[in-house]
């Protein structure tokens, strides 16, 4: 096995331990057993068991911020209201995060854990750089685009553990409202001409 194909299996074996059996049962003992590998495999592969999951982290991160990039375009659709166009991006965003039960559960375990903090916030705030540049074109100069996003991400996730741990239907009035929730802090930070000119575009 190569050791690509090997660090991919460890990181896939541990995401799966972390959400099936939580963070304080996720061994490198276990992740190896679960890879059905050697655990001295793991160590080729990695320095050890925070960076496999600053790994993980970075893969799932990636893999959202790819379905964003690819999304983002929506807010420069014609016809519709910056809110129509916002609620776009977000059902995206939502129905991707829940598509894969197992990879939201680990990422919320693990996002807010001590061992994200120290090993891998910084990696996680690196990759949505460019998307947040970008995006905050259409926000007032003052709005602090790292604590939004992060007040975003939260909200985000606190809903979809909602969801995954059967508190919340997973349903069309679901999606709407925690959209509602998201929305209300974060409209107040973008610029009003942006929100004029596309309330114009969506009244043509």
């Amino acid at each position: 096995m190569e050791i690509q194909e090997m660090r991919q299996s460890f990181i896939d074996s541990a995401i799966r331990i972390v959400a099936r059996d939580g963070m304080e049962k996720t061994t490198t003992k276990a992740i190896a057993a679960e890879a059905k590998l050697n655990e001295a495999y793991i160590y080729k592969c990695f320095s050890g068991k925070d960076e496999l999951l600053s790994a993980a982290l970075h893969m799932e991160d990636e893999n959202f911020a790819n379905l964003l990039q690819k999304t983002l375009p929506v807010m420069h659709m014609q016809g519709f209201s910056w809110k129509e166009r916002a609620y776009i991006l977000w059902k995206k965003s939502w129905d991707f995060i829940l598509k894969e039960p197992a990879d939201c559960i680990f990422y919320i375990r693990y996002y807010y854990s001590a061992s994200c903090r120290i090993h891998a916030y910084e990696t996680h705030l690196a990759c949505f750089k460019p998307l947040i540049e970008k995006a905050s074109k259409s926000f007032k100069p003052a709005t602090n685009m790292d604590m939004l996003i992060h007040q975003i991400f939260s909200t985000m996730l606190f809903f979809a553990s909602r969801v995954l741990g059967g508190e919340l239907e997973n349903s069309e009035e679901t999606t709407a409202w925690a959209f509602e929730q998201i929305y209300s802090f974060v409209v107040p930070n973008v610029k009003d001409e942006v929100l004029e000119e596309e309330g114009r575009k969506g009244a043509l």
